[in-house]
């Protein structure tokens, strides 16, 4: 035995604690139902924390999983597991910042995205419901977690694949279970007609099932340039054909203007305009001919919003959105600062107007809830989005790279904004996941690409160097 070696080592301890903590929770068992399971979940709880401390991007998949697909929705569990793997990845991630294997930087769009945080969260003060206002925060904080945890630890091109690949899978998930829900199940009847809903209590919503749908378009369109493989690319035609259809499905109008403004703008972005802008033409017309009667009759009364007689509510649906507008500005010259509080439109317009209803209006929300301070903080964050894509253009064009998974991707994110902005006249989608997503997504590409910069600048002065040690000619 070597007599400089330590009787006792940290190992040791580890496994002691481990072995006396297995024994007081044997205890556990004479407790009555549901605390008789502790010890199951302290072991499943104690593998998860250390899988996700040795592989943390393990957690992140996981939280997103949760996130995106929204699982406690159709299998319900009294458990806040949610919360629990939140607060394992924080932990982890402090861990990893503390002992520095990870540094911790701050970019333009963190301060972006913190300022309107903060302007939300100070907005709660001025709430005439604060009970609404919190649960709206906590919501929303939700979103900034999934934000922070995967801008910070998908920090290659292979983790970044992934996260997308589950943003699409969601996608694929929503236009899959709701047409299969539609064609099992039905449809609920409203406003005239059988619209599709998704399972659970978060995907009833058709308008907000079309708009999701809609926004995964472009990224499925742009992916289908990159990847080459066959199989893959007949899968994103597959989707997209299927993600119109559910659209259809929903009996969304707005969804359904969504459609043919996806098709314009993707038609436009190709290199044959006209051929291109044909086909979508003829897609769009096939569409309209195969689709039931009831949904032909319904997005027909797009165009009668102005008819007094309209019986089919699109008079009523278009002068709401108009109104949340107007409100929004109402409030804001009432408390210019930060608004009616985040999450209180609805609750101020009751008070004001005796209508519980929402903005239906992405300005009219954003005015009317935040006020001049998250205008601002908004707009910033808009900017930061767009200027930081466009620094990432700037640089494939400098560097003369090939157009890879991050450049098209570049282009969808491009789309998408232009998506959320137009259903932003439509509907109240100020605190959409989407908009916070985009922001991660551009994060996590512009530390990509500095990062390659800063290698092919590296790899450069190497070749430099050695030229100069190279024999010169005389």
């Amino acid at each position: 035995m070597d007599p400089k070696k330590n009787f006792i080592t940290t190992k040791h301890i580890i496994y002691t604690l481990l072995v006396l903590c297995s024994i007081a929770l044997s205890f556990t068992v004479f407790l009555p139902w549901p605390y008789n399971i502790a010890p199951f979940g302290v072991i499943i709880g104690l593998t998860i924390f250390i899988v996700n401390f040795k592989y943390p991007m393990i957690g992140v998949y996981l939280y997103m999983f949760i996130f995106f697909f929204n699982p406690q929705e159709f299998i319900p569990v009294e458990l806040p597991y949610e919360k629990a793997i939140a607060l394992m990845i924080l932990v982890v991630l402090f861990f990893k910042v503390a002992f520095r294997d990870k540094k911790f930087e701050l970019y333009p769009m963190d301060k972006a995205f913190a300022a309107f945080m903060v302007v939300c969260f100070v907005s709660i003060m001025f709430a005439g419901d604060i009970e609404l206002a919190w649960d709206t925060f906590f919501k929303f904080f939700k979103v900034f977690l999934v934000y922070l945890f995967a801008s910070r630890l998908a920090d290659t091109q292979k983790k970044f694949n992934t996260v997308i690949w589950i943003y699409l899978l969601s996608v694929v998930y929503i236009a899959v279970s709701v047409s299969l829900n539609y064609y099992i199940a039905g449809g609920a009847m409203n406003m005239g007609v059988e619209r599709a809903g998704g399972f659970g209590e978060g995907g009833e919503d058709p308008n907000s099932i079309a708009n999701s749908l809609l926004l995964g378009i472009p990224f499925f369109y742009y992916l289908y340039r990159h990847y080459k493989n066959f199989y893959i690319r007949a899968f994103f035609v597959g989707i997209m054909l299927l993600s119109v259809w559910t659209i259809v499905l929903t009996g969304s109008r707005g969804g359904m203007l969504g459609v043919m403004v996806v098709a314009i703008l993707l038609s436009l972005a190709t290199r044959y305009k006209i051929v291109t802008s044909f086909i979508a033409i003829m897609f769009i017309g096939v569409f309209l001919i195969a689709m039931p009667d009831q949904y032909k009759e319904r997005f027909g009364t797009i165009f009668s919003v102005y008819d007094s007689n309209d019986t089919t509510g699109a008079n009523e649906s278009a002068q709401g959105r108009i109104e949340g507008l107007v409100k929004g500005f109402v409030f804001l010259s009432q408390r210019p600062l930060f608004g009616v509080g985040i999450g209180n439109f609805k609750w101020q317009n009751r008070v004001q107007y005796g209508k519980w209803l929402d903005s239906h209006n992405l300005i009219g929300k954003l005015v009317g809830e935040l006020g001049i301070a998250g205008i601002i903080s908004f707009g910033f964050f808009l900017y930061t989005i767009i200027a930081t894509l466009q620094m990432i253009k700037y640089i494939y064009h400098k560097y003369k790279w090939e157009y890879d998974f991050n450049w098209y991707l570049v282009e969808a994110i491009f789309y998408s904004l232009i998506i959320l902005a137009y259903q932003g006249l439509i509907s109240h989608n100020l605190f959409r996941d989407n908009w916070y997503a985009i922001a991660c997504f551009v994060v996590i590409m512009s530390t990509l690409i500095k990062n390659r910069v800063e290698l092919e600048k590296s790899r450069k002065h190497k070749e430099l160097d050695v030229t100069d040690e190279l024999p010169q000619k005389i």
